[in-house]
């Protein structure tokens, strides 16, 4: 019961994963981040939760997996993403911790949204390009036309294209 209570409050969606590869159990936070209810996602395979274009590369990564389960980040050095119900994608990072339980061995994936993190990094990287831009810009004018192509550039917000200050 306090096991269910940490599981249910924790900040990050948890999946419990059976050594079939099917989902045994969700808590709250899951059912938020991949707009499912628990009913749909209990006894369907962990893959349902992953963009097409992984789905086999994981099950094939999930049996090596269990023959020799073991504590570890997934994220780390790699793009991971989740997929909604409704198709759309997130950026997660994700925990794997094996345990062992009355059912056998289960894995618990503790699964973070990171796309605000993505999001700032993104931004940092963009404010570090404009900032090396401008330095290298042998005036102001060039400066600021160097700096929102860049901003366009990552953006994709084409009306700064045409924004350009005028001289007078």
């Amino acid at each position: 019961a306090m096991f269910h209570g940490l599981y249910e409050s924790a900040p990050d969606a948890i999946i419990v994963v059976n050594r079939e590869g099917n989902i045994a159990r969700i808590n709250v936070q899951a059912e938020r981040m991949f707009g499912y209810r628990r009913e749909e996602l209990v006894a369907q395979p962990v893959e349902i939760l992953l963009p097409e274009r992984f789905t086999q590369r994981h099950a094939d990564h999930r049996n090596h997996y269990m023959a020799e389960p073991r504590a570890r980040p997934m994220g780390t050095g790699m793009e991971l993403f989740g997929r909604r119900k409704d198709g759309s994608e997130l950026p997660v990072d994700i925990t794997l911790g094996p345990l062992e339980t009355d059912e056998g061995l289960v894995v618990l994936a503790t699964v973070r949204d990171i796309t605000e993190r993505k999001r700032r990094e993104e931004e940092l990287r963009l404010l570090q390009e404009m900032t090396q831009a401008i330095s290298e810009s042998e005036d102001f004018q060039s400066a600021i036309e160097t700096a929102l192509g860049r901003v366009c550039g990552a953006t994709g917000w084409l009306l700064g294209e045409a924004w350009v200050p005028s001289s007078d």
